[in-house]
């Protein structure tokens, strides 16, 4: 299965293709959509619908899966984020490609085992599922993050299907 897995933000927005097979992960691609120097929203917005869409045209992701947007200090800030987040997802959805929403402590929790782990420790984790050997941009690391989550916990539905079946 091939995941895009998105981190949110309402002026750098992390993405990452990530592949599983069941045994391990696989690094496809990833980066970051910069939309920092766009000032309207509603340009910012049809950018970042376009950059995924883009994404998901070159890389033919089976599923995409975004974090959820937890909360945030200003108002005005969280709607924006929520905004460019929406964009992505119908970006995705438009495609065909089924989204999946996580919030952060699923993420952190999936990965390091402690829902409230740091940035330094998830970046870890991701590096070693990954086999990655040198630190990586935080907007991608947590896209990343992301798309491992929803791996595990697909394959871990189906793991539980199975059981229930043979039961």
């Amino acid at each position: 299965m091939r995941i895009l897995g998105i981190d949110p933000g309402s002026r750098i927005m992390g993405w990452a293709l990530i592949e599983s097979d069941g045994n391990g992960y696989r690094h496809v691609s990833s980066g970051i959509i910069d939309s920092k120097d766009i000032h309207a929203v509603s340009d910012r917005l049809l950018f970042i619908y376009r950059e995924v869409g883009g994404i998901i045209d070159s890389y033919g992701p089976d599923a995409a899966a975004i974090e959820t947007v937890f909360f945030s200090r200003n108002q005005r800030s969280a709607f924006v984020l929520v905004q460019t987040a929406a964009a992505a997802m119908i970006a995705a959805l438009n495609s065909g490609v089924p989204v999946s929403e996580y919030q952060p402590m699923m993420i952190k929790k999936a990965l390091s085992g402690y829902g409230r782990a740091d940035k330094e420790q998830v970046q870890l984790m991701v590096r070693r599922l990954l086999n990655i050997d040198h630190r990586l941009i935080a907007d991608t690391s947590d896209a990343m993050a992301v798309a491992i989550c929803h791996i595990n916990s697909v394959q871990f539905k189906n793991r539980l299907a199975e059981h229930a079946l043979s039961h």
